[in-house]
């Protein structure tokens, strides 16, 4: 056992003891995942058996300390412990309630005398025994019945991580402050052209903020602060670029693997480890900052703000919880709409053109026109628009595929037609893209001009020169 993980989880349970919280939640509030005591245990256990000796006096430091730890933490705001009910807490996310009292003879029972919460917690198993004993009253035998009841208790792990995402999504709002950016001007020679109805799409893709990735390995050095100042420097790029054609609103589409992994284990949605640049608490802050900075610096164009929240393959959680700091972060400004509905797929209409938005990573491609013909929200729209298309990621690089209702690659029709489109991203090359050879691709971030009657007037674009 490493000295390094002995003394950590001393100080872990000592936290534990302090805070009158269990070792599984300590564990997790100093940034180690919630088995990290669970593991020592085994490891000391496994050890032990093998006779192993190193470091002796630190493993019976930490065993007090685990034994002082089961005697004084109790978590009587989770369960109400009343008399003839014992409860153990195993340290790791679970407890025990265990009661003789003759009165009770159901689990639902035990539930209810205890107050437990169950929306916090779930019955794992349960154990319900009766068994009789043979008693003497003044010498006459009687027979007595006894009764046990025990249930072995789960913490929903997703109901407290929710109650923990909303009270950090509180600390956001109320801290919060905006970033002075220099103030928005228009070229006066602009002002001799007509003003266009036209939409401004800033579609900044596939961002992958906390990737971590050296360039001794991958030929690309990317980190947090790299993928801030690309964020920040193409949104004022883009803003300067489409000025010229005076639009009157703005489409803001966000998320689609913002985050480069999803929780505190630093894995994606389903569980696939990554290169991690930071802890995840200061990689969610600092994604939070990145977006609302983005937004405020939109802000100072003077026109209203639609943003769009798509979950990518990375971060459907994370995507979810920035959506809903966002909501309430412009909850009461009128300048800034959020969308953060459940849904994968979103569409936005904007007079003759109707937006598609998806990440890319579950959708057949050749779905894609169908499900836009076919869906409820955007059906409504589609014998009233002319121009369609669909914006996706995942594949870091540009792609434009042009559909007519029954064929792939033949000429386009306007009347019928759908056309998808692949967006570039502004994320370095981690190791495992480079060992697979998807290298090479232009960093980049898109913008688009939409014409409320015309359709697409522009494809703007900002590359990034890597040195």
């Amino acid at each position: 056992m490493q000295k390094e993980r002995l003394t950590n989880g001393i100080n872990i349970l000592q936290y534990a003891i302090d805070n009158n919280i269990s070792a599984s939640k300590a564990s997790q509030n100093n940034g180690y995942s919630s088995t990290y005591i669970k593991n020592i245990k085994i490891t000391i256990n496994r050890e032990e058996k093998l006779g192993k000796t190193k470091n002796d006096d630190l493993r019976n430091k930490f065993k007090d300390k685990l034994e002082e730890y089961k005697n004084r933490v109790q978590h009587s705001n989770d369960v109400n412990i009343k008399s003839k009910t014992t409860y153990t807490d195993d340290g790791e996310g679970s407890v025990t309630i265990n009661c003789d009292t003759k009165n009770i003879k159901t689990i639902d029972e035990l539930l209810q005398y205890t107050s437990v919460d169950q929306k916090i917690w779930d019955v794992e198993r349960a154990v319900v025994n009766k068994w009789d004993t043979t008693s003497f009253n003044n010498g006459i035998p009687f027979t007595k019945q006894n009764l046990q009841v025990k249930a072995h208790l789960k913490r929903k792990d997703y109901e407290r991580r929710l109650e923990n995402a909303f009270e950090t999504f509180k600390k956001y709002i109320e801290d919060y402050i905006p970033e002075n950016f220099t103030p928005y001007e228009v070229d006066s020679v602009l002002n001799r052209f007509e003003k266009e109805n036209n939409l401004f799409e800033l579609s900044i893709f596939d961002l992958h903020l906390g990737k971590l990735a050296w360039a001794g390995e991958t030929d690309d050095n990317y980190d947090v602060k790299i993928a801030s100042e690309r964020f920040i420097g193409a949104i004022k790029k883009l803003i300067v670029r489409a000025s010229a054609f005076n639009f009157n609103r703005i489409l803001f589409p966000i998320g689609s693997d913002f985050f480069n992994s999803d929780n505190l284990f630093n894995t994606t949605t389903r569980g696939t480890p990554q290169d991690e640049d930071l802890r995840w608490k200061k990689t969610f802050d600092l994604g939070v900052k990145l977006i609302l900075d983005g937004i405020n610096l939109l802000k100072q164009t003077g026109v209203p703000i639609d943003i769009l929240v798509i979950p990518g393959n990375h971060d459907v959680e994370r995507s979810y919880y920035l959506g809903t700091v966002l909501k309430y972060m412009f909850m009461n400004d009128n300048s800034v709409n959020v969308d953060n509905s459940g849904f994968t797929r979103k569409y936005y209409n904007y007079g003759k053109v109707l937006l598609g938005f998806t990440h890319g990573n579950e959708e057949k491609e050749s779905s894609l026109p169908m499900l836009m013909a076919t869906e409820r929200e955007p059906r409504s729209y589609w014998d009233k628009v002319k121009f369609r298309e669909w914006h996706i990621g995942h594949i870091h690089r540009k792609r434009k595929i042009d559909y007519t209702i029954l064929e792939k690659n033949k000429v386009h029709n306007e009347d019928l037609g759908v056309t998808v489109r692949y967006l570039s991203s502004l994320t370095g090359t981690e190791e495992w893209h480079y060992k697979k050879g998807y290298v090479s691709q232009i960093k980049a971030a898109d913008g688009f001009i939409w014409n409320y009657d015309e359709g697409l007037m522009a494809h703007l674009n900002t590359n990034i020169i890597v040195k």
